[in-house]
């Protein structure tokens, strides 16, 4: 926990919830909301402006699905310690950006960080119903189950995100659909409810912005692909 206080620059209360906030990212927590003050980027050229803005488009919004698995030290894995998953939603403020500042298109980005929190959640869920389903009748909990369904699981939330994301590009936000708008974000709200137990926690920011695995593990070398890009999306 002291290493996350030392990294976040600013911590904003909102209705009882603390939003993380890097000097470059913000991290999705309950209640957290984009501002227009975090889109601190710019068009590459007007070639990139009349590409957007032809699509009725007029931000650009870098959201990532940042993820990493830690596996135990040689002692922790005699001994049964089990792997370790991070996931959660990042916003990359230097890479976000609006042409016109306006309140419709802030909600929509928002919508679009609020899918990919919920790509996380779908992933944790999944992660724990197989390990659950493992050790279904076992008197202990043996390592290895995480790793073995990790990058399925991982794949499996960021699938539904990437559907999603495509759905509201095509049929809100290219369109301005307010009754799509409308019903896609009470969907989102709905999911984001019911899987809550599933949400992304302290301990799995702080391993994500600190980029130091706890005490007793190392990263896992083969089941971590992405981690550096760390699944960004532009439209």
């Amino acid at each position: 926990m002291k290493r996350l206080l030392a990294f976040i620059l600013l911590i904003v209360s909102l209705d009882c919830f603390a939003q993380v906030e890097t000097d470059r990212y913000v991290i999705w927590q309950p209640g957290a909301k984009l501002t227009f003050e975090m889109f601190q980027g710019h068009p590459s050229d007007s070639a990139q402006v009349k590409k957007i803005t032809d699509l009725h488009i007029y931000h650009e919004v870098a959201i990532g699905f940042w993820s990493v698995l830690d596996v135990p030290e040689p002692e922790g894995w005699e001994e049964g310690w089990e792997e370790k998953y991070s996931f959660c939603a990042a916003m990359d403020k230097q890479n976000s950006f609006f042409i016109v500042r306006d309140s419709t298109e802030l909600k929509y980005a928002q919508l679009l960080w609020d899918v990919c929190e919920l790509a996380t959640r779908i992933s944790r869920r999944n992660l724990v119903q197989f390990v659950d389903s493992i050790h279904e009748g076992m008197d202990s909990r043996a390592n290895g189950a995480i790793a073995i369904q990790y990058m399925t699981c991982l794949n499996d939330g960021k699938e539904f995100g990437h559907e999603l994301t495509s759905a509201i590009f095509h049929h809100v936000i290219t369109t301005h659909d307010e009754a799509r708008y409308k019903k896609i974000r009470d969907y989102v709200d709905s999911c984001l409810e019911e899987l809550s137990a599933f949400a992304t926690t302290e301990e799995e920011i702080d391993r994500l912005l600190t980029g130091k695995p706890q005490d007793g593990y190392k990263r896992a070398e083969t089941l971590n692909p992405d981690f550096k890009n760390r699944g960004t999306i532009h439209y």
